[in-house]
């Protein structure tokens, strides 16, 4: 029974040393490419088995682990798969992750992954996976037709609560640092027009102050503010009128329809009294 133990102690102690052999390197911990360029994930292992798997995940911000692409080692290449491909060299032990025609989606967590059996000696089905510490990956948008705007909100029920609304400024413009401690705002968020083809970056920054004005605050920056960029709410619902040509061919659409239904319905009566005798 002891000489079972011992054996048993030898062999953990043989998984345990042969699983830390293996070591996955993301030297990248952030980068950043513009939309539409291809981008380069550098990943690099240390290994000294002939035969594993290697493999690349997506984490965006929702936080689930999105399987991309796997190489294995006795293969010489993956084919491609939609816009991600892999660089393999398993002499220099590295595989690169390349997405080509980079769209905003792509933004988020890459980890390189290693998968080998935890222990030679043992069965099958022991297997695990060793991950990279990750590569943040930013897209930025590419804003064809920059046009900077500010727009300055004020609600109906309380004339000291003020929003600015900055929008279609470019990317590479800085964002102003804000020293005010009663203004709040957020960071530059793309926004995405699918029914125009378009993109935009927009910011917002906000107060309850009563002296709260957009230039005031954001001295530094490249846009324009007038009084007729202003929006209030309650000025606009005040200035919808509708149309009553429009409502009365709506009214009459209606008559029709219900002329019609009552029409069927007599002709159906009809029918079955007929065939009723």
């Amino acid at each position: 029974m002891k000489l079972v133990s011992f054996l048993w102690v030898v062999a953990v102690s043989t998984c345990l040393e042969f699983s830390m052999a293996q070591t996955v390197t993301q030297s990248q911990r952030q980068i950043s490419v513009q939309e539409a360029q291809t981008v380069t994930l550098e990943c690099t292992y240390d290994t000294s088995d002939s035969y594993y798997y290697l493999f690349w995940y997506k984490q965006p911000s929702s936080r689930e682990m999105i399987f991309i692409i796997q190489q294995e080692s006795f293969n010489p290449q993956t084919a491609p798969q939609n816009r991600y491909s892999v660089n393999f060299q398993k002499a220099a032990k590295s595989i690169n992750l390349m997405i080509s025609d980079s769209q905003l989606e792509d933004a988020a967590m890459y980890f390189c992954a290693y998968n080998k059996k935890l222990c030679a000696s043992s069965g099958t089905g022991n297997y695990g996976l060793i991950f990279g510490k990750g590569t943040k990956l930013s897209v930025t948008p590419n804003i064809t037709h920059p046009d900077p705007a500010v727009y300055q909100l004020r609600s109906p029920k309380s004339s000291i609560t003020s929003v600015c609304l900055f929008t279609d400024f470019k990317s590479s413009d800085n964002q102003p640092d804000i020293s005010n401690s009663k203004v709040l705002s957020t960071d530059a968020t793309v926004l995405t027009m699918k029914t125009m083809d378009s993109k935009s970056n927009g910011v917002l920054a906000w107060s309850d102050t009563k002296n709260f004005i957009c230039n005031d605050t954001f001295k530094d920056m490249n846009f324009y503010s007038s009084s007729e960029s202003l929006c209030d709410a309650k000025l606009v619902e005040e200035s919808f009128e509708t149309d009553m040509n429009l409502n009365f061919q709506n009214l009459f659409v209606i008559g029709l329809r219900i002329l019609l239904l009552k029409v069927t319905g007599f002709n159906l009566l009809m029918t079955l009294r007929l065939w009723s005798r």
